[in-house]
C-alpha cells in the first residue's frame, strides 16, 4: 500500500467547513459570507487549494502581511468577523476573504456557545437557550445548563481565564471575604451576550423552571459569563447574589478566533492556519473645518512672503 499523501483543502472545502461553525441567524442580516472572492473567469472554488489560512478580527496591518506572504506561491484565504475596512485594494489577486459577524457573535464569543459550555463542564446536552433580544424574536443571545459536576466558584472562574487567555474579572456579589468566595459552590452556569437587568432575571426563571434553583430572588448558585461589565447588570446580579465574570469584548471575539484555528489545524494538518490577534489601530482624527481653514490661511500667507522675496523690491 503505498504511503498516505497528505492533500490540500479546496476553497469549497474550507467553506463547507467553516459554515458548519457559523450557522445563519434567523431575522438577523449578516455581511456575506464569500465577502471577497477571486474576479478571474477561470476561477473554480471546487479546484483553487489552500496552503495557507489567515484568521483576524479586523483587516489589520498584519492580516496584509500574512495575505501577501512572498512565499506563498497560491491565493491565501482569510477569515474575518469585523471586515468592513478591509482594502480590497490591498488584497493578492485570487485571495478568498470570509466573514461573519452577527453568527460568529452568536456561536463562537458569549452566547449559545455550546463548546465554550463542554469546556467548562456544563451538560450541553440539556442545555437551555436564551433567545429574542431587540427587534428580532429568533435571536440566540445565550445559554443555561446545569454542571455535570457543581464547582467551586474560585475554580471554575479560574478555568474561565485559562479559556479566555487571562482574562475574567471575578464579581462574587454576595461574598464578605475571598475565604467565602473560595468556598461557595456552583451548579449552573449561564453565558449570555447581554447583561441588561431583563437577562439576569430571564436566567434566574430559566434556572427555575429546569428546577435548578429553588428561588427566583437567589443566585448564589448560578454563574453569569458574559463579556463587557455593564453598571446596571452588575447591580441586578447583585440584587439576587449571583456572582458573575465579565471577560470584555476583545477576549470574547478572540476565544472565537483561536477556536475556529485550531478546528482548522486539527482537520487539515498539512494546512499553514495564521492567527493575527493583533488590535487595530484606531482611525486618526479628522480635523474640523475651522481648523483646515486657519492651516490653509497659514499656508496662503506663507507662499506670499517667499514669493515676495523672490521679486526684485518684493516685501
Amino acid at each position: 500500500m503505498p504511503p498516505f499523501q497528505p492533500r490540500l483543502p479546496t476553497h469549497s472545502e474550507i467553506i463547507n467547513f467553516l459554515e458548519t461553525f457559523l450557522p445563519p441567524q434567523v431575522g438577523s442580516f449578516d455581511v456575506p459570507f464569500l465577502y471577497h472572492t477571486p474576479r478571474h473567469p477561470s476561477y473554480n472554488p471546487a479546484r483553487s487549494l489552500v496552503s495557507r489560512i489567515v484568521f483576524s478580527i479586523t483587516p489589520t496591518a498584519g492580516v496584509y502581511t500574512a495575505l501577501n506572504h512572498n512565499a506563498t506561491q497560491r491565493p491565501v484565504v482569510c477569515f474575518l468577523h469585523r471586515p468592513w475596512a478591509l482594502d480590497r485594494r490591498s488584497v493578492k489577486h485570487g485571495s478568498l476573504i470570509l466573514a461573519s459577524h452577527q453568527s460568529f457573535d452568536a456561536h463562537l464569543t458569549v452566547g449559545w456557545n455550546v463548546e465554550l459550555a463542554r469546556r467548562l463542564g456544563a451538560n450541553v446536552d440539556f442545555a437551555l437557550c436564551i433567545q429574542g433580544y431587540k427587534d428580532n424574536s429568533d435571536r440566540k443571545i445565550g445559554l443555561v445548563a446545569k454542571l455535570a459536576t457543581p464547582r467551586l466558584l474560585s475554580s471554575l472562574a479560574e478555568m474561565i481565564r485559562t479559556e479566555f487567555a487571562g482574562a475574567g474579572e471575578l464579581f462574587a456579589h454576595f461574598a464578605p471575604s475571598e475565604a467565602a468566595v473560595a468556598d461557595a459552590e456552583v451548579g449552573v452556569l449561564a453565558i449570555m451576550n447581554a447583561f441588561h437587568p431583563e437577562e439576569v432575571e430571564r436566567v434566574l426563571a430559566t434556572a427555575q423552571l429546569a428546577g435548578w434553583i429553588d428561588h427566583l430572588n437567589d443566585g448564589r448558585r448560578v454563574l453569569y459569563l458574559t463579556g463587557a461589565a455593564r453598571q446596571y447588570g452588575l447591580d441586578a446580579a447583585a440584587k439576587v447574589n449571583m456572582p458573575t465574570v465579565c471577560v470584555g469584548h476583545r477576549a470574547c471575539e478572540e476565544w472565537g478566533m483561536r477556536h475556529l484555528a485550531q478546528e482548522t489545524r486539527v482537520r487539515w494538518p498539512e494546512l499553514e492556519v495564521v492567527e493575527v490577534l493583533e488590535e487595530e489601530e484606531p482611525p486618526k482624527p479628522r480635523p474640523d473645518r475651522k481648523e483646515q481653514l486657519q492651516t490653509a490661511t497659514k499656508t496662503e500667507e506663507g507662499n506670499k512672503k517667499d514669493v515676495g522675496k523672490q521679486i526684485p523690491g518684493g516685501a
